[in-house]
């Protein structure tokens, strides 16, 4: 009795720490919106560099002096999950400069989608005949999404977002290979990554690392508290959750962005935004819930009869 109480408290604590960490994440909508002049490539480097000072100190808070050993294992994957996270964070932020905060979320919210097809081609993994009609449905909400964008002379920011997701599928993928392993350093070098595409960039635009104030404090905040804070939390809830419980509590993020930025600065994502985005997020409703059906169907087969 006791034990089953210990763990009712861990669940619900885990519950709490992951919707957390999905309004931690959905903020950075409404943060860049209140930035008042800082380029797109600015914000991209003070946020990773910030992202990447916060997680040194808790890499190293971690493991002390066996920091560098974290960092070397299963370099290889790391590394390349790493590059492809940098990709994700680069698209994001040029994203949200090109197009609305809502358009940005939805198709990153297709990523889980990507990786089941870049999965199925590069280790021909079987895809349930559930996650097919899902996907179906997310290509629908995305054509939707993305016709409504061009018609409306836009189109760029949609474009970044799939670059964004393609990139977090990318990531997803190599931590497949890092089993048992700790992610931190993978984003820790995601944030270096992202840091060098943003000191590119600068110098490309040529632009530079002057920003107002309070422009400087919200990337940087974008670095501690909206990544760096909300993936510690979701890390810290995950171990207590199901993987359909983690899928449809970080559905928050996505929910959650869009509307704080309708109500703190007025944008009113359009009518094909809402549609495609919503379809979309029942793409993701119906492979969570199916997924934990086909799950504990597994489970009741392999049990031996008595």
């Amino acid at each position: 009795m006791e034990t089953k109480r210990v763990l009712n408290s861990n669940r619900k604590s885990g519950i709490v720490l992951v919707l957390l960490a999905g309004v931690c994440w959905s903020l950075s909508g409404i943060i860049f919106r209140w930035i008042e002049a800082a380029s797109p490539w600015q914000v991209l480097f003070f946020r990773s560099t910030s992202l990447f000072i916060f997680l040194t100190v808790i890499l190293l808070f971690r493991y002390r002096t066996a920091a560098l050993s974290a960092l070397q294992c299963k370099i290889k994957p790391a590394v390349i999950g790493g590059g492809c996270l940098g990709i994700a964070f680069t698209g994001y932020i040029l994203a949200l400069d090109l197009t609305t905060v809502a358009n940005a979320m939805f198709v990153l919210a297709a990523a889980p989608f990507f990786s089941a097809i870049i999965v199925r081609i590069l280790l021909n993994e079987r895809i349930t005949r559930y996650t097919w009609y899902a996907m179906l449905l997310a290509a629908i909400g995305l054509t939707i999404m993305t016709n409504g964008e061009i018609q409306s002379g836009g189109g760029a920011g949609n474009f970044a977002a799939l670059i964004a997701a393609l990139g977090f599928s990318g990531m997803t993928i190599s931590l497949r290979y890092q089993k048992n392993i700790d992610t931190l350093p993978t984003i820790l070098y995601g944030s270096v990554f992202a840091s060098v595409f943003a000191l590119a960039g600068i110098i490309l635009s040529q632009d530079n690392l002057l920003l107002l104030p309070m422009d400087l404090i919200y990337s940087i905040s974008l670095g501690i508290f909206q990544i760096g804070f909300g993936f510690l939390l979701f890390i810290a809830g995950a171990r207590h959750l199901l993987a359909v419980e983690l899928t449809l509590l970080s559905l928050t993020e996505i929910i959650v962005g869009p509307i704080l930025v309708w109500i703190g600065v007025g944008e009113i994502p359009t009518t094909a935004t809402i549609i495609g985005g919503g379809i979309i997020v029942s793409a993701i409703i119906l492979v969570a819930i199916c997924g934990a059906v086909d799950s504990q169907s597994s489970k009741h087969k392999s049990k031996p009869a008595s």
